[in-house]
């Protein structure tokens, strides 16, 4: 159990209370709104404060030598460091702290972290757009986790009417296919997400997660959808701060990038900063503007604007003009039921992104990443083993993993390959477990538990 305290009960602050209490640990919750902290009060087993958290007088309340973690996430980045600072003074043993603005975030920065003490920086928008750029370099991908250095990739994949895929018995995939270049580790339906057994069949509409090594991933598009796919242009919606260093990310990597804006200040501000990108000041709701400039062609359509609702119309109006990929930034849950309804692409996730960053840092053990999956809580593991554990030395088959998990692949040197029963866990090799919410706390045990601890 860790005691942890959470500056700012906004949506993030929230959801990293609720996850984390419901985990078991310690949690403080300290905001200056006071209808946040009644909320925060009301449905959550966590202590709640209301003050300036950058008063040392509200701070002492929260923070001892005893505090395992501060995350200071509130809306304003300079009562971020100011915590920060504090809370290190106050006997904090890490802190975490969320920052908007590049020019402080940035590695340039002339404030470095070890100046106010954040043992880690998550910027929201550098968190955010490096899920795009990988998304749109793994088209047909609705989720990309990297793991083993890069070397293995979770995938999430949407099985489409007429997928070789569809109606597949899971046992038989291997009498299909004389090689699967990957592991089904989980399938997402209407009534959740669960880990499937041989017996399960995949269907029209599945969401499928799959461990794959990342130079097979052309292999396993080969067999889920034989159509291949070269993104060549891609258009977004919005000169946000956001929308800009997704654009700088994907030139040198795609062939032509057009960004949208329908303020002239704002588009004349990106075509300065981006150097290879074709900046427009026009509207993507204008049909003559839509049809003049092709954007019907665009291999990738990603809406960046600020607000959701704009960008749930910029989809559906984009959709109609038949791109095949779209992407939508949404800030506010309410809108993904419309979304998967109207199913014109797939929702980015900001808030939802920086807890998972944020997450990572709290793992327990020799955590090398993990990654939220889906919404129902479930989580992607990457662990490292050392001679310690007491899964070292053990076969897979004798671990008697939880309900609700897997191993889903092992790296071992240079080499990695999906785990078998027979597979014996040595030290140095780092192990993905793939498990549902219901499992994560054992899995936790599991493997942290080291030799000679009681259990």
């Amino acid at each position: 159990m860790l005691r942890i305290v959470i500056v700012g009960a906004g949506v993030v602050g929230h959801h990293l209370a609720e996850r984390l209490s419901a985990e078991g640990h310690r949690i403080t919750i300290i905001d200056a709104d006071i209808d946040l902290i009644h909320r925060i009060d009301d449905r959550l087993n966590v202590r709640a404060i209301h003050g300036n958290a950058a008063s040392p007088r509200i701070l002492r309340k929260a923070i001892s030598d005893r505090t395992n973690l501060v995350i200071a996430v509130t809306d304003r980045d300079e009562i971020n460091i100011v915590v920060c600072l504090l809370a290190k003074k106050l006997g904090a043993k890490k802190v975490v702290v969320r920052l908007r603005n590049a020019e402080l975030s940035s590695p340039g920065s002339p404030l470095l972290p070890e100046a106010y003490g954040a043992d880690l920086i998550v910027n929201p928008v550098d968190a955010t757009a490096d899920k795009l750029h990988r998304l749109v370099q793994n088209p047909g991908a609705f989720d990309v986790f990297d793991f083993a250095n890069g070397e293995l990739v979770l995938w999430g994949f949407q099985i489409s009417e007429g997928s070789p895929l569809d109606g597949v018995i899971l046992k038989d995939l291997r009498q299909r296919y004389d090689r699967i270049p990957g592991l089904i580790v989980a399938i997402v339906r209407e009534d959740g997400l669960v880990i499937p057994s041989g017996e399960d069949e995949l269907r029209d509409g599945d969401q499928i997660y799959v461990l794959l090594k990342r130079t097979k991933t052309a292999d396993f598009m080969a067999i889920a959808h034989p159509e291949s796919e070269v993104v060549q242009q891609v258009f977004i919606a919005g000169a946000t701060q956001l929308g800009i260093e997704v654009a700088r990310r994907l030139e040198g990597t795609v062939k032509s990038i057009v960004l949208v804006e329908k303020d002239r200040a704002q588009a004349e501000r990106a075509s300065e900063i981006l150097e290879k990108s074709l900046v427009l000041h026009g509207n993507i709701t204008d049909a003559d503007f839509a049809e003049e400039n092709r954007i019907g062609d665009a291999d990738f359509f990603l809406s960046l604007e600020n607000g959701d609702a704009e960008n749930l119309t910029n989809a559906l109006l984009v959709n109609k003009l038949g791109v095949r990929r779209i992407l939508i930034r949404t800030e506010q849950n309410q809108f993904l039921p419309i979304l998967k309804q109207a199913a014109v692409g797939e929702a980015v996730n900001p808030r939802r992104i920086t807890v998972s960053a944020i997450l990572r840092e709290l793992r327990s053990g020799r955590v090398v990443a993990v990654s939220q999956v889906g919404d129902s809580g479930a989580e992607a593991r990457e662990y490292e083993i050392s001679e310690q554990e007491t899964v070292c030395g053990k076969k897979i088959a004798n671990l008697n993993l939880p309900n609700g998990s897997i191993i889903g692949a092992v790296q071992r040197g240079d080499e990695v390959f999906t785990g078998t029963g027979d597979t014996v866990i040595e030290g140095g090799d780092h192990v993905i477990v793939f498990a549902l919410p219901e499992a994560v706390k054992d899995i936790e045990k599991m493997f942290t538990r080291r030799k000679g601890m009681l259990k």
